[in-house]
């Protein structure tokens, strides 16, 4: 029984973070920033960047420990419980607008945004915000971050079928991830595209190799 739980513990932990990793490395490798000499609070653009790589594999490592020793061994029952888990979850959350400043600082490094540019990012922005809305209305922020890991009553409501959520049950991480393409095609910056490319498949390496596989558990298979 231990060595199941430990198993399960790390289950498709090298494809989630590993490939994080790599794709951090790959994007480092195209973003041209060091001739930048725009600052904001006294930290440049490059390291902005840095700080917009670093806190989705950040999030995504803790959400995974908190998530699958949880599943395993209520760690966070019995330290941290269920409202600081969700105080840190939602601090890294807001972290990741830090990628704002940097589409800001990086300002037409791809090409020089305009009227075209504005209006696809809306198109873009627009089901992302929708489904922001929904999540508060209908589907709730603590569910959206994993209260089905932590309190059985979560496990027995019904998948939602209302607001955005009626066009596709995975609207978060096709909408709202989306999000910062938005960012990247209003202001032409070519380290946000990176940033956005970048997040949106870390996010699905999240999905396959970590949620997917605790739904199983949750919903169905004892460890």
């Amino acid at each position: 029984m231990a060595h199941n739980k430990l198993n399960f513990f790390f289950k498709h932990q090298t494809w989630h973070l590993g490939g994080m990793i790599i794709l951090f490395y790959v994007g480092s490798q195209f973003a041209d920033l060091k001739d930048n000499t725009n600052l904001f609070i006294g930290l440049s653009a490059l390291t902005w960047f840095i700080v917009a790589m670093s806190i989705p594999l950040i999030h995504q490592a803790y959400v995974w420990i908190c998530w699958r020793s949880e599943l395993c061994w209520k760690s966070i029952t019995n330290t941290i419980g269920f409202k600081g888990y969700v105080i840190i979850f939602f601090i890294l959350i807001i972290s990741r607008l830090s990628a704002i400043v940097l589409c800001f600082l990086d300002y037409g490094s791809l090409y020089t945004p305009g009227l075209f540019a504005w209006s696809l990012a809306i198109i873009i922005f627009t089901p992302g915000a929708y489904t922001m809305y929904s999540v508060k209305k209908y589907f709730g922020f603590l569910r959206a971050a994993g209260a089905d890991h932590f309190d059985s009553k979560y496990r027995d409501m019904p998948f939602e079928r209302r607001g955005i959520f009626k066009w596709t049950p995975n609207a978060m991480y096709v909408f709202a991830i989306a999000i910062p393409f938005a960012f990247a095609i209003a202001t032409g910056s070519k380290s946000m595209f990176i940033v956005a490319i970048y997040t949106y498949i870390s996010i699905w390496l999240h999905y396959f190799c970590t949620e997917r596989e605790d739904f199983k558990v949750i919903y169905g298979k004892s460890l």
